[in-house]
């Protein structure tokens, strides 16, 4: 039976995410999490992770939101000293690659102070952009956890976690796993990413995919999505890895 682990991003994102993934948590199919370690809502999430110590807990790693948590990266933000938004390859060649690893280290140093680190996978997907390769494949040398995968290059790894990433805005409906278990089954293990929330100020003056997310949350809560997930699959998360 497929292993499908509902992976919700976005942790610390900010108190209303926190609370719309502990909710998916404690009443539907998340069993697992990742956190960004770099957002105004960490340290609340943290908390919230020691009452719930069942969800497993990730890093989302990040360099395209809010701030990095080193200081005195030039290469990696804009005058206001914050993250650029939009991340491609091109926008990489521009960027310190130790810059880059150095801050993703931090990061992941940051999360490992509160909680054992279940996997890593990243905002917007980064680390699967090709000229990232170098710096993730010295995290995965030093950290040696399991990854989302989704990759424009070849990781030689062996704890990589096929991905997919359609359960997002238009296609976020409450027959979307039947509609695709065909899809699902074909995995031994498979990472469906997800990002249920409620909302507060911050998120809805922050990003376009607010509304979207308490569709989602509504879904993965729902006791007819939770008995076809239970029924068709064995509901994991990372630590099963």
């Amino acid at each position: 039976m497929t292993k499908l682990i509902v992976n919700a991003d976005d942790f610390g994102y900010c108190k209303a995410v926190n609370y719309g993934i502990i909710s998916a948590y404690k009443e539907g199919v998340v069993k697992s999490t990742t956190v960004m370690a770099n957002m105004p809502g960490f340290e609340h999430a943290m908390k919230l992770l020691k009452e719930n110590p069942g969800l497993a807990c990730g890093v989302h790693m990040t360099i395209s939101c809010n701030r990095p948590v080193l200081p005195n990266l030039e290469s990696l933000v804009d005058e206001n000293g914050k993250f650029f938004r939009r991340i491609t390859n091109d926008v990489i060649d521009k960027m310190n690659l130790d810059e880059i690893y150095e801050e993703l280290c931090a990061q992941i140093e940051k999360v490992k102070k509160h909680t054992e680190i279940s996997h890593l996978d990243s905002h917007h997907h980064v680390h699967t952009l090709k000229k990232l390769q170098p710096v993730i494949e010295r995290i995965i040398e030093k950290y040696k956890l399991p990854i989302r995968g989704g990759f424009e290059y070849n990781l030689e790894y062996s704890k990589v976690v096929p991905m997919l990433d359609t359960f997002y805005s238009d296609n976020v409906e409450i027959d979307y796993f039947k509609k695709n278990i065909n899809t699902l089954k074909e995995y031994d293990t498979l990472d469906i990413m997800t990002h249920p929330a409620y909302l507060d100020a911050y998120i809805l003056n922050s990003t376009s995919y607010a509304m979207q997310r308490t569709k989602e949350h509504e879904i993965l809560t729902s006791e007819e999505v939770k008995k076809y997930l239970n029924d068709n699959f064995k509901l994991s998360s990372y630590r099963d890895i």
